[in-house]
């Protein structure tokens, strides 16, 4: 017999030391941060406790951005544009929002656009816009 339905399993997730410095500069300061892998020195945004390329241990909070560089973008329907860009002073892509941005091309610059209300998660970036545009 199948029987079709829904499952809620709430739960908590701990975030860790390094996600939890990213999201509280993202809220308090609109900062972001990355960390300083202790094994190969790379930039890693948004930090995670190891390096996904040397397997290295999370360091040293290192401040990036705001600006970015797109690397590669998608229209999704009904969803709009998103983007995987490279924070300045980052190793490595993170993947957010386009922004009022109606021309993407890969190479341009970009700049985050910190959202209004913020609660220490990636969702304090609003979104990748066109770079100086500030709203």
């Amino acid at each position: 017999m199948i029987v079709e339905g829904r499952v809620q399993i709430p739960f908590r997730y701990a975030a860790g030391a390094a996600a939890s410095r990213f999201g509280a500069a993202l809220r308090d300061e609109r900062r972001i941060l990355g960390a300083r892998c202790t094994g190969c020195d790379r930039v890693l945004c948004p930090p995670g406790p190891f390096c996904g390329s040397c397997g290295g241990a999370a360091g040293a909070a290192v401040e990036v951005g705001p600006g970015a560089t797109l690397l590669a973008w998608t229209e999704l329907p009904d969803r709009g544009a998103f983007a995987l860009v490279r924070l300045d002073g980052a190793d490595g892509a993170l993947a957010h929002r386009l922004v009022d941005v109606p021309e993407p091309r890969v190479g341009m610059r970009l700049r985050a656009r910190f959202a209004p209300e913020r609660g220490g998660d990636i969702r304090d970036i609003e979104g990748f816009g066109a770079e100086g545009i500030e709203r």
